[in-house]
């Protein structure tokens, strides 16, 4: 029986290596591969192209980290060289560039080696997260941005060639419909261009707070893959409790809360910062905060026994993201405020 159970250990360890190496074998395709068809000047297709590399990479950083993690766990970390060398092979085989592939090494790699360092440092599960979409944005950052930042001294010149791709896409469309100046329809397209022209000039204000959104879901995402891949214990985890009880720790709520109404202040100042500022506080208090909300919602409902409630909200969030989550942001805020046996205070919830 312990001969068996040793040899169904070594199988799940190989399934976990070969799911780990494709994992990162299409997270280093995926960015690049995306824009080898692109035929020079079509806008269409580069939009289209820029979308697929977008979400499927941002697919893949929501679990490849987790199985790095994991490998590491379960094996040694002797498998995360031999991932990260996986990764600068499809880097190099795809861009045929060595500084390129170091680029895919990074994008790889930082997510993974450092998810694999911080539950080894054994922090809560709130500060994991927290922590690892740090980590995860300065990957995106280093892959997105350094290349030109380095060549060109621009380090959001990949967002305005994609917002000049769609003012092309717009103006393509105009010329397709034989809409000119003076039409009726003309005025709801020039307001639109006018708005696409004043995001390329300002590509700055919202590049960071833009590559957050992905960075701190798939924060979230690996930390939760982790959690569900580890249900046998065999990995030394900060035990997840349920849902409901998910709050933000206090001392983030009060700094996210002072960096917001600071960066509120300082646009009112000529400083050029301050836009991309303000997304970037915006992004650590509602985000976070509108999860902690969402799950006090789900407590809520669960007192009154009235499960039709979180449905309502789920529904709202969903429909009105807007809306909702400024809301529930301030709810979350204040549930976490209330909650003095919170997440991070005592060591082992999130």
């Amino acid at each position: 029986m312990d001969t068996f159970d040793r040899e169904q250990e070594k199988d799940r360890r190989w399934l976990l290596l070969l799911g780990a190496a494709a994992g990162t074998a299409a997270l280093g395709f995926v960015p690049s591969a995306a824009w080898l068809a692109v035929p020079d000047g079509d806008a269409s297709s580069l939009l289209f192209a820029s979308a697929a590399k977008q979400v499927l990479t941002g697919m893949l950083l929501f679990a490849v980290p987790a199985l790095w993690a994991r490998l590491a766990h379960r094996t040694s970390i002797w498998s995360l060289i031999g991932l990260c060398a996986v990764a600068y092979g499809v880097g190099y085989f795809v861009s045929k560039d060595s500084v390129q592939a170091l680029y895919t090494l990074l994008l790889c790699a930082l997510p993974g080696v450092g998810l694999y360092a911080l539950q080894r440092l054994g922090l809560n599960n709130f500060r994991t997260v927290l922590y690892h979409s740090a980590i995860v944005l300065i990957a995106l950052f280093g892959y997105v941005c350094l290349p030109d930042l380095i060549a060109n001294g621009d380090a959001y010149l990949p967002f305005r060639a994609l917002i000049g791709a769609g003012e092309r896409v717009v103006r393509e469309t105009l010329d397709l419909l034989g809409i000119t100046e003076g039409a009726a329809l003309y005025s709801d397209y020039a307001t639109f261009l006018d708005l696409l022209s004043a995001y390329r000039l300002n590509a700055e204000s919202f590049g960071v707070p833009l590559l957050m959104i992905p960075a701190m879901t798939a924060g979230l995402s690996n930390v939760l893959l982790s959690h569900l891949m580890n249900r046998g214990g065999e990995v030394k985890l900060n035990k997840l409790p349920p849902f409901a009880q998910w709050r933000c720790e206090r001392v983030f709520v009060i700094a996210a809360s002072v960096f917001a109404v600071l960066t509120f202040f300082l646009q009112y100042t000529e400083w050029n910062g301050t836009a991309a500022l303000a997304g970037v506080g915006s992004m650590l208090w509602r985000m976070p905060c509108g999860l902690a909300g969402l799950c006090a919602m789900r407590a809520l409902s669960i007192r009154v026994k009235k499960g039709w409630l979180f449905v309502i909200v789920c529904c709202a969030s969903a429909t009105m993201p807007l809306m909702a989550l400024p809301l529930f942001a301030v709810i979350g805020m204040l549930a976490s405020l209330r909650n003095r046996t919170n997440v991070g205070e005592d060591g082992t919830q999130l």
